[in-house]
């Protein structure tokens, strides 16, 4: 499964790179190539988001209805290019709009597809594979936006031609994995793995993750980088050294993660992950310029250590009685919500907290997001530690049984049966 493992990886790179590659070029392609403002141009972003938020449920519903996602995915990516060369090619902004809406309506169902796959191939180890995804999630976002701006420099509408180019290899690439197995099955039966069942506190918390991961963000790159310009006067070059120095160590550090959370499950990880990423963000606004760089790098090695141990969570959730493949879905929705809202919620701090001297308490802002990024902690220890018992009680029972298996020669047999041990008759294990 290796193979197949790094295709999908491969796959997530080329398809996440347009998501950022964008970003650097939004005057350019909004303001100066049609004549829009600077309020068109956040809605550029905004609606892409929104449409994908409203299509991934349904991209779900549909998948239910097809075991092997493969060509859903491929077909995804497919219309994400052709939806990339409209936007080179939209003689208005109406008609830029149109494809951006049908930008974000396919390729965030394609990411969340392809996550499920991941899941699907990965085994009882899952958290090296899934961590291996989040890696890969995380290099695509990080090389999009320097790439983008040095194809903007040169000639805006290269990013769309760019774009639709890693799209369609990505569609390729797709296409060349092996058929998908069968999802467990869940009590609701085979509509219930695409299903998240909303009544259980559990499966909340993996949403939350991914909300504060995204809202953390929002805030990070609207109004931490005013606070960079405002209080220590860094110019662009010095901001993206500083955000490099957050999203490398993130990137690289996401499949070592995932390992781990193998070896010692998802809850401490998480757990302490999240109350040390808390204090770190909260100390933003009172570390001395010099100590930036460290903080950055301590802020990238603590959100691999959330990330890939909650993409573990969602796939132990998946797979009980908790909640079906759904969840991934609900997850990209609960990420997207959250990287919506936090520029906005940053914005309105920033507003409420400016004073005489016009300017905001920067500190006390980034101290209220720490305390939240605590308090979900919090929320994890409660909600969590007795699946976590549960799940680390499995996993030793699984372990001793194959080994008793190895050490009996045709011990992994049902007695009077053909089929494994592991698989009763009813398809369960």
């Amino acid at each position: 499964m290796k193979g197949t493992h790094l295709t999908i990886a491969l796959a997530m790179v080329f398809t996440l790179v347009p998501v950022t590659l964008l970003v650097p070029g939004l005057h350019e392609l909004v303001v100066v190539a049609h004549g829009g403002t600077t309020s068109d141009a956040h809605a550029f972003m905004t609606v892409n988001m929104l449409a994908g938020m409203c299509t991934v449920p349904l991209a779900m519903r549909f998948a239910r209805r097809r075991g092997d996602v493969r060509w859903w995915i491929v077909g995804a990516l497919l219309v994400d290019a052709v939806a990339f060369v409209g936007m080179w090619s939209a003689p208005s902004l109406g008609v830029l709009y149109a494809y951006r809406i049908l930008d974000g309506a396919v390729h965030l169902p394609a990411v969340t597809l392809l996550m499920v796959a991941s899941n699907r191939f990965s085994g009882e180890k899952r958290g090296g594979a899934l961590g291996a995804l989040a890696s890969a999630i995380m290099i695509g976002v990080a090389i999009g936006s320097p790439l983008g701006g040095w194809l903007v420099d040169r000639w805006a509408g290269w990013v769309y031609a760019v774009g639709a180019l890693l799209l369609v290899l990505a569609a390729l690439i797709s296409s060349s994995m092996a058929q998908l197995p069968a999802a467990e099955a869940t009590p609701a039966g085979a509509a219930g793995r695409y299903e998240w069942n909303r009544s259980q506190l559990q499966t909340w918390i993996p949403l939350g993750y991914g909300f504060m991961d995204r809202f953390s963000i929002g805030i990070f790159v609207s109004t931490f980088t005013l606070f960079l310009s405002q209080e220590h006067g860094l110019g662009a070059s010095q901001k993206g050294v500083l955000i490099a120095l957050f999203m490398l160590p993130f990137a690289m550090l996401c499949y070592p993660a995932g390992r781990l959370a193998d070896r010692i499950g998802w809850f401490a990880p998480m757990l302490v992950g999240n109350v040390l990423f808390g204090l770190v963000f909260a100390s933003y606004g009172f570390v001395p310029k010099t100590w930036l760089p460290v903080a950055m790098i301590l802020s990238g090695v603590l959100s691999a250590l959330m990330f890939a141990p909650n993409l573990l969570l969602i796939s132990d959730l998946a797979q009980r009685r908790s909640g079906g493949e759904g969840l991934f879905g609900a997850f990209q929705v609960a990420g997207s919500m959250g990287f919506l809202v936090g520029p906005i919620v940053g914005g309105i701090l920033v507003a409420v907290t400016t004073g005489a001297d016009g300017v905001p308490a920067y500190a006390a802002i980034f101290a209220l997001v720490g305390g939240l990024e605590a308090a979900l902690a919090l929320l994890t220890w409660a909600a969590l530690r007795g699946l976590a018992r549960e799940v680390r009680s499995t996993r030793a029972h699984t372990s001793r049984r194959a080994l008793s298996r190895s050490a009996v020669p045709g011990s992994d047999l049902l007695p009077g049966s053909d089929l494994p041990a592991a698989v009763r008759p009813d398809g369960s294990l």
